[in-house]
């Protein structure tokens, strides 16, 4: 595969029936961050559009980047946040209840990261296995006891899976499914996995969240796909497999957890046909609806740049809060540089002492914020926003104000 391709025709149903609804330009890998040595390089860049296709509703890019060159080396790690470790928590807890683990169990997590997820479902004694194609976080993986695969996930990866160590009774895929350009080999590959009984789990960020609340920033090149349940349901059932559950969740600004199972002839989740009810009424299905979303955005950067820059024209301090792949999607869209932020401050250690990709601005550790007194803190990772504002009162104390950028720009 080369750097990228264009997409032509819609990766769930075929159809070339695809609109264009917002478009980026050429743009910087979100996770791309920066060493000093490569801020004289030429830095990468790659066609960031959306397109809505008007025959079954799916959201897409209408482009692919090589996931080998955004997934070899990954800077992401759920771990340093409260908010995903409870939600990791919350979904053992649940399986937990639900099925009867023992020893000779297996769950396999696809995109499994540090291994945080599996750890929690290592202490109910089940066997446990990762798969992710990041070299960093495999090692970070099996360094804490949790056994990982270093691949990217296809059929041809499960079928060598199920050789050495047979069927899983749960197969979970947290943050993964977005990234997939073909799913038809990734579900093939997860009904190779499963076992008869078994679970399919999968979280995702909703697409219905997403444009209800303004949600321009999730869009990047590592999300090829931003799902309607309608779409998502005519896929699965196509691979034989069944919704037997659906839960929203506020993690990520709104996503979805879905519980599937082989075909077995019963009926489907309830919640499935009130959400795509919904999803109707909201209108998800009309190309209109994406239009909006995109003058919206246009409004939204031209509110917050006007915000930003009356604050410094009146000699206020500025820094960013949260070195997130969403804050770089906004500042680079809008425009936001390090004419207007002194820096960025987060909690990840492996982001500290790089630069952002496209801006270039600085990130320290977020400790700096308590003795450098800025006036302004400017939440880029703005779906932990509760927990950055909890971390820094301090700051809050000494009369910094917060501003949340999303859905409207809102000062705190």
């Amino acid at each position: 595969m080369k750097e990228y391709k264009i997409i032509k025709k819609c990766r769930i149903c075929g159809s070339k029936n695809l609109h264009k609804f917002l478009d980026f330009g050429q743009m910087s890998l979100a996770n791309n961050f920066l060493t000093d040595d490569e801020l004289n390089r030429v830095e990468a860049r790659y066609p960031l559009y959306c397109l809505f296709c008007a025959n079954c509703g799916l959201v897409q890019l209408g482009v692919v980047v090589n996931p080998r060159i955004m997934f070899c080396n990954y800077p992401y790690i759920p771990s340093g946040s409260g908010v995903m470790m409870n939600n990791f928590a919350s979904l053992a807890y649940e399986v937990g209840k639900r099925m009867k683990f023992g020893e000779k169990s297996l769950v396999i997590d696809i995109g499994s990261n540090d291994g945080t997820l599996l750890t929690f479902f290592k202490k109910m004694g089940t066997r446990i296995l990762g798969v992710d194609p990041a070299k960093n976080l495999s090692r970070m993986a099996q360094l804490s006891g949790v056994p990982t695969v270093t691949k990217l996930f296809n059929r041809q990866t499960a079928k060598s899976l199920v050789n050495k160590y047979g069927k899983a009774d749960l197969v979970l895929a947290t943050n993964v499914v977005a990234h997939i350009d073909d799913l038809y080999d990734f579900l093939r590959g997860v009904s190779t996995m499963l076992g008869s009984r078994g679970l399919f789990i999968c979280e995702f960020p909703y697409v219905l969240d997403l444009i209800a609340r303004n949600q321009f920033d999730t869009i990047y090149h590592e999300h090829l796909s931003y799902f309607a349940l309608l779409p998502w349901s005519r896929i699965v059932s196509r691979l034989d497999f069944e919704i037997v559950d659906v839960a929203r969740l506020s993690i990520h600004g709104g996503s979805l957890r879905l519980t599937h199972k082989k075909k077995s002839g019963t009926r489907r989740s309830k919640a499935v046909d009130y959400l795509v009810a919904l999803e109707r009424r909201h209108g998800l299905y009309d190309v209109a609806t994406y239009e909006a979303f995109a003058k919206r955005i246009e409004g939204l950067g031209e509110k917050l740049k006007l915000v930003l820059g009356d604050f410094k024209t009146r000699g206020k301090r500025i820094i960013g809060l949260g070195a997130a792949a969403k804050g770089n999607v906004l500042t680079n869209f809008f425009d936001i540089g390090g004419d207007i932020l002194d820096y960025i401050a987060d909690s990840t250690p492996y982001k500290w002492g790089l630069y952002t990709p496209g801006k270039h601005i600085a990130i320290y550790p977020e400790e700096r914020v308590e003795f450098d007194l800025p006036d302004f803190g400017l939440i880029l990772a703005w779906n932990f926003a509760n927990e950055i504002m909890r971390k820094h009162q301090q700051f809050k104390k000494r009369g910094g104000k917060f501003i949340i950028p999303i859905p409207e720009v809102k000062i705190i």
